[in-house]
């Protein structure tokens, strides 16, 4: 009867560890779940911030490089170049949040870089006889990159057509 006592509590004692041990691992991914989920909500109003910060940086002087490239006149045709350069380098200055993931950074930072150098590209555009293969190219670089980073964290691609015109 000893015998079969202690089988008995090996048993169950065995089965209590076990259980134990699932309980523990059910945790550990419900916390893991709990952190992903809390840092995509995160993600998403960085990103929404973020196009808007492209976008407000674009609009504030979008116009002189639009001006010129309606009217075709040599006199604004400077002023639209190093317009279309400043675009550039102030899209560069934007800082991408540390509190997005290492991914969506990466995303963002390449799109903030190739919507740059569409506006170089634009600049370099701005002549009497334009060749805009370059600077389509780099848009549509540009739509492509940051459509996927935005998708990554669940949202719509965005699309800049209208910001840039």
């Amino acid at each position: 009867m000893k015998k079969w006592m202690s089988i008995f509590i090996a048993t169950v004692l065995s089965i209590g560890i076990l259980t134990g041990c699932g309980t523990e691992n059910n945790t550990d991914t419900k916390d893991n779940e709990t952190n992903n989920a809390n840092q995509e909500n995160q993600d998403i109003p960085l990103l929404v911030g973020l196009q808007m910060e492209m976008i407000d940086t674009i609009r504030k002087d979008i116009k002189q490089v639009t001006n010129y490239e309606a009217t075709g006149d040599e006199a604004l045709q400077e002023e639209a170049v190093t317009t279309s350069k400043k675009i550039a380098n102030e899209l560069r200055g934007i800082e991408i949040p540390s509190e997005l993931s290492d991914e969506l950074q990466a995303g963002m930072k390449d799109s903030v870089e190739l919507l740059a150098i569409y506006f170089e590209e634009r600049a370099a555009a701005l002549t009497a006889d334009p060749d805009y293969t370059e600077m389509e190219a780099a848009f549509a670089a540009f739509h492509k990159k940051i459509g996927a980073t935005f998708e990554k964290a669940g949202l719509h691609a965005p699309n800049f057509e209208k910001d840039v015109i």
